[in-house]
Formats: structure tokens, sequence, C-alpha cells
């Protein structure tokens, strides 16, 4: 599971770097305002991490996240500081104060991730509706992303209200529609329902779950028809590039179950988030 993390962390790192310096701070001169509210959109992004932390630990169990957050080790209670593991990390060297064991760590790279998404949002989107959507949706697929990646589960109380929402964000959303919306979702869930009911037809079993083929639903909502597909083909790819990489480093067998779901999510934000300089990118090359 570390392995995966680090893999994947690499991969978001890597591919982030080359877009959003190639495509959008070599054109963009910042003020210092502009700075400065980025700087506190990405301190709320933190908090936000925080609690997508939080939500992370307890969906799974069905418990409420109403309360602040509980080492895994002691299940004592944590104080308001410890709950954001990055600050934790600085005052108290990332240790529960009950037991002294180590915060994983996935919940401070949860927090940087989200943090510096929020600061990139802002300064790509401005105060706008678009801000505000795509904010909220990528706050969804962050939490599906951790859940699945840790537990092989994709939440339906969460992603049905989120198909909801984004039902309703098509609506004001710029440049998407209802009617694309619908398409992409339509055409992304069919597309995966169809793949989970032949593997269970013709081998008894399936790498996907109905899981799959809702969040597939949620990313065609969001993307809209046809970018949908241009956001499954990134998901077929990153996934079998990294499968094929954890099967050669004997990270895991060719049997082994690798989530599919946190591809499917790469695949959805990059096309939300780039869509528009992907296509230009891909076309450019011909």
């Amino acid at each position: 599971m570390s392995a995966c993390y680090l893999l994947l962390t690499w991969l978001i790192l890597q591919l982030g770097f080359v877009f959003v310096k190639s495509l959008w701070y070599n054109s963009v001169s910042l003020e210092p305002v502009e700075c400065s509210v980025a700087a506190l959109y990405a301190l709320l992004g933190l908090l936000v991490g925080a609690v997508l932390n939080l939500a992370a630990d307890r969906l799974p169990q069905r418990d409420s996240i109403r309360s602040l957050a509980q080492c895994p080790h002691c299940q004592g209670e944590w104080a308001l500081v410890d709950n954001v593991s990055l600050l934790a990390l600085l005052l108290r060297r990332g240790r529960c104060p009950h037991c002294g064991a180590p915060h994983p760590w996935r919940r401070p790279i949860l927090e940087l991730v989200t943090a510096l998404t929020f600061a990139f949002y802002w300064l790509r989107y401005g105060p706008s509706v678009q801000l505000v959507l795509i904010t909220l949706y990528t706050c969804i697929l962050f939490l599906v992303f951790v859940i699945d990646l840790e537990h092989r589960l994709i939440l339906r109380v969460v992603i049905f209200p989120a198909i909801g929402i984004a039902i309703l964000g098509s609506l004001v959303y710029p440049g998407l529609g209802v009617r694309r919306a619908l398409l992409g979702g339509a055409f992304s869930f069919l597309f995966f329902f169809a793949i989970v009911v032949f593997g269970r037809l013709a081998f008894g079993r399936t790498a996907m779950g109905g899981g799959d083929a809702n969040l597939a639903a949620f990313i065609g909502l969001i993307t809209g028809f046809p970018e949908v597909i241009l956001a499954i083909l990134i998901a077929v790819l990153l996934g079998g590039l990294v499968s094929l990489i954890l099967i050669l480093g004997r990270v895991k067998k060719l049997k082994s179950y690798i989530p599919y779901g946190v591809f499917l999510i790469a695949g959805g934000l990059a096309v939300l988030v780039l869509g528009e300089e992907l296509l230009s990118w891909y076309f450019g090359l011909y």
C-alpha cells in the first residue's frame, strides 16, 4: 500500500509539474493581492483536507464524522491541532500526544495535495461558479480516491449524493449543459456496467464492481460527452502502466486486485481541469 501511494503521488506530481509549467505559469503574471487570496484559499484547502482525512477514516466504518479524529493505535481523541496533520508534523513531529505513535503518512499528503490544488484552482479560475463546483467535485474525488485505495470500496453514501450534485451543477457549469452531462454520465455508466456484467458472465469474476460504474457515471456527469471518452482512455492507459510497473516490481501479482477507481479519478480530474489543453496537445502531435 505504501508503494502504491508513493508511485501514484510521484505520477501526480510529475504530470502536474509538466502541465502547470508549460501551459499556465509561463503565460500568467501574478499580482501580490491575487497570491494572497490564493494563499487563503490554500489554507481553506488545508482544513478541507483534514476533514477529508476524517471522512476517509470514519465512513468505511460507518462512524460519525462529527467528532474529532482518534489515534488509530491507542484510540485516544486528538486535540484540534492534531486533526491537521501538517500542523501536528510541525508542532508535535507528527506523533500522537497520547501514545507517541506517528500519524499515517496519508494524512499530511492528502492535506498538502488539497491545499495546493485549492491554490491552483483559485489562480486558474478566480472567484466564479466554476471555481466552486470544480473545488467541490475535486474534494469528492479525493475522498473516493483514498477510500478506494485503502478499503477497495466506492461508498454509495458518497457517490449517490455526488451524482445528484453533479446533475444540479450541470445547470450552471460553464460550457457543459444538462444534455452533455447526462449523455456523459449515461455513456460512462453503461460502458463500465457492461464490463462488470461481461466479466461475471464470462469468467465468474470481474476486476471491477458496481461502485466503479457509479463512479464512472459521476465522472461522466462532470466532464460531459464526448470528453468523458478521453477521461476513460487516460484511466485505461494509466491503469495499465501502473499495473505493469507494480507487477514487474513484484509489488502485485498478475491476479492481485488493483483498485481501478483511482485511475478513473485521475482521468476524470485530468479532463475536468486540463481537457482543452490535453486535446490541443494531442492533436498538435499530428
